[in-house]
């Protein structure tokens, strides 16, 4: 968060403790120094927030990768998807294509939830000895960034391999090609930049530009920035399952430029809806929940403590 947001106190919710004004919104409970707990809760809530849009999220990755490869539409994967994750619910739970999906996103969140923790206390920490000064924040995002996108690349990576050959129309290839893994890097930056650091950079701008209530603005812009860097993310994705799927090393680089150009514009439309459909409840709704329920989780670590406090 920034320092344009003024340090507001926060209540605890119990009707028989008194106010306390010892945390500020900007470091939520941090009158608590349990950190083990509040990393337990970081995963659990970024684990279980993910099992839950797993299905749709699956469905998607599906259809976007037979899509891309020309085997089958949007809509009719989708259908045939849906249709048998309903007549087959545990298959589908154990299925690769199902396990890889939530691993990546449980794996991005629980990832994303204990680095913000961990550089939350180090920050807190150092303001406490240097009367309000840390320089950990800023550097912080970069690491947050940094870390997750390493995360998120490195399980994202394997399992649009897997996809690819389980639903690509080359399923014997096991190698992906160099400029595969460049489009996909670009992809998760931009995904992974717009999902968990740039909402904490815009949205104290939108409060104070425009007059939103923090909460508002904050939830806004994890919905809105996800999705908006779908434009930037789905032709780099399509690239890179196209460059997978087909082997165009018979024509020259000018030949090739023009018939991956062509097959884009064909085809980058339908992979961007889904795309954003995927990221709407994965990165957007998904980090409303993850957000709202790391804060419940703190906010009771903390009136546990002030009740052990009186006792």
């Amino acid at each position: 968060m920034t320092s344009s947001i003024q340090s507001q106190s926060i209540s605890i919710k119990t009707s028989s403790l008194p106010k306390i004004s010892t945390v500020s919104e900007e470091h939520p409970s941090f009158a608590t120094h349990s950190l083990k707990e509040k990393l337990f809760g970081d995963v659990v809530i970024g684990a279980s927030v993910t099992l839950c849009i797993a299905p749709i999220l699956t469905i998607i990755d599906r259809a976007v990768v037979q899509s891309a490869a020309g085997t089958h539409t949007l809509a009719r994967s989708t259908l045939e998807s849906t249709q048998g994750m309903l007549a087959h619910p545990i298959k589908t739970v154990k299925s690769p294509a199902f396990l890889l999906v939530w691993g990546v996103y449980a794996g991005t969140y629980c990832t994303a939830n204990c680095l913000k923790t961990l550089v939350e206390h180090k920050s807190y920490k150092e303001e406490a000895r240097n009367n309000g000064k840390s320089s950990t924040a800023e550097l912080g995002k970069v690491g947050i960034f940094l870390g997750t996108t390493c995360v998120n690349s490195g399980m994202a990576f394997w399992k649009d391999k897997v996809l690819a050959q389980l639903y690509g129309s080359n399923p014997t290839k096991s190698i992906l090609p160099r400029w595969t893994y460049a489009m996909w890097v670009a992809r998760d930056l931009s995904v992974i930049g717009s999902s968990f650091i740039l909402p904490d950079i815009v949205y104290p701008k939108l409060v104070d530009a425009y007059g939103f209530e923090e909460k508002t603005a904050r939830s806004f812009c994890q919905i809105a920035l996800p999705v908006g860097a779908q434009f930037v993310a789905s032709p780099l994705h399509y690239i890179g399952l196209d460059l997978y799927n087909r082997n165009l090393g018979s024509m020259s680089w000018r030949e090739s430029m023009i018939d991956r150009s062509k097959s884009l514009y064909r085809g980058v439309l339908p992979v961007t809806i889904a795309r954003i459909a995927r990221i709407a409840p994965g990165y957007g709704f998904a980090g409303v929940f993850n957000t709202k329920l790391r804060e419940d989780w703190r906010e009771y670590l903390l009136e546990r403590e002030v009740e052990m406090m009186m006792e």
